[in-house]
């Protein structure tokens, strides 16, 4: 249900040492490669916030919308020629040069689009309820579609640096390239429809918890949502084993039910550690001025 960070040979280990590192996986994932991906992404929207219309928050937005939704069109479209073209086979040190710069641009691109998302909703959804409403039905959404596991970010989602299969990022119908024109489509269906939803359940998720949990008191709130995060992450890391067992054995509509149940406990955890790591580097680190 997640990528590892650590490749594990129990032949070569034992299983034993296999356990050990697995959870030596864990406690990195979580503690280090979850928050560092947090701080990237808090220091890269600040810095959209700076420099794209400060003083003009509409026009922020939807700039950066635009700058997301566009370039991610772009950089999903093309996935299939960076792979065929790129390769370690042309030189280490241009692959790894290139490759690198490709990710942060791609990254950039990322926050991009769902910061502008995140601000059109901020400014055009106020109340509590219009908020919730959004939230379960884009929830509702992703879960028809079968695409629920897009809420899922670090610690439970891990990316590596891999040569191959680097440039890939599915499309949502996984459509292949040499269909031009539905390839063209499930591209622009992936990256606005389906991202538009992710980040109206992230959006909507936040919102309510700075709405309803200590809204007087930041710092409180901030605290409880990183303890209450990842306590929720213990459990569902502990629940992997359980729940692959249970999943291989249910068929049809109670399969997805349980599947989307335990993504749904897995976002709430990615969500409160996110909040709670974002909010008490502002706090802490980054006060307004």
């Amino acid at each position: 249900m997640r990528d590892s960070i650590l490749i594990i040979n129990n032949g070569l280990f034992g299983e034993k040492f296999s356990v050990f590192l697995g959870y030596i996986d864990i406690i990195f994932t979580t503690l280090i490669a979850g928050p560092l991906t947090i701080i990237y992404w808090q220091a890269t929207w600040e810095l959209l916030d700076l420099y794209i219309y400060p003083e003009k928050e509409l026009e922020s937005a939807i700039v950066t919308t635009a700058i997301g939704l566009v370039f991610g069109l772009i950089l999903s479209t093309l996935q299939h020629y960076f792979s065929e073209r790129l390769t370690p086979e042309e030189g280490k040190v241009k692959y790894i040069v290139v490759t690198r710069l490709y990710t942060y641009l791609a990254s950039i691109v990322n926050v991009s689009a769902c910061r502008g998302v995140w601000n059109i909703l901020e400014i055009a959804q106020r109340d509590w309820f219009s908020i919730s409403v959004t939230t379960v039905l884009s929830a509702i959404a992703l879960m028809i579609l079968k695409g629920f596991r897009n809420v899922e970010a670090a610690p439970y989602s891990v990316a590596l640096d891999d040569a191959e299969g680097y440039f890939d990022a599915p499309t949502f119908y996984r459509t292949s390239s040499r269909e031009t024109a539905l390839y063209i489509l499930d591209c622009v269906f992936s990256v606005t429809v389906v991202g538009s939803l992710v980040v109206f359940v992230w959006r909507g998720s936040w919102a309510l918890l700075d709405i309803f949990l200590f809204p007087a008191d930041t710092t409180k709130s901030c605290w409880i949502s990183l303890i209450a995060g990842y306590c929720l992450v213990v459990i569902t890391f502990s629940l992997q084993v359980p729940m692959r067992w249970a999943v291989s054995r249910l068929q049809g509509a109670s399969r997805l039910l349980v599947a989307d149940f335990y993504h749904l406990v897995s976002f709430l955890a990615t969500v409160n550690v996110w909040r709670g790591v974002w909010g008490l580097l502002d706090i802490y680190l980054f006060p307004a001025q």
